[in-house]
């Protein structure tokens, strides 16, 4: 098993990070639980903020590092609308 798969597996099985996949709209408590489960599993990321505007939505980008060629990338949207990070959400 590659290492790092664990994290993985224990991170995408997470009913916290599951939020990411079922919610139009994640609140920001729901956010710092995904970041404090990265950060325990000693998972590598990048967060990028865009506080919105009066034309784009308030997002959030979240990149995941699985290895040095595989990301997961998570645009998180605060509230409905574009945003900076592209799509509608």
């Amino acid at each position: 098993m590659p290492k790092g798969f664990k994290e993985i597996n224990v991170l995408l099985a997470h009913d916290t990070f599951k939020a990411l996949f079922s919610s139009d709209a994640l609140k920001v408590t729901q956010l710092n639980a995904v970041i404090a489960l990265l950060i325990k599993l000693g998972i590598p990321f990048d967060l990028e903020f865009s506080p919105g505007t009066r034309r784009l939505a308030a997002a959030a980008e979240l990149v995941i590092y699985i290895n040095p060629s595989t990301t997961l990338n998570f645009t998180i949207s605060f509230e409905a609308g574009a945003t900076v990070f592209g799509g509608l959400i």
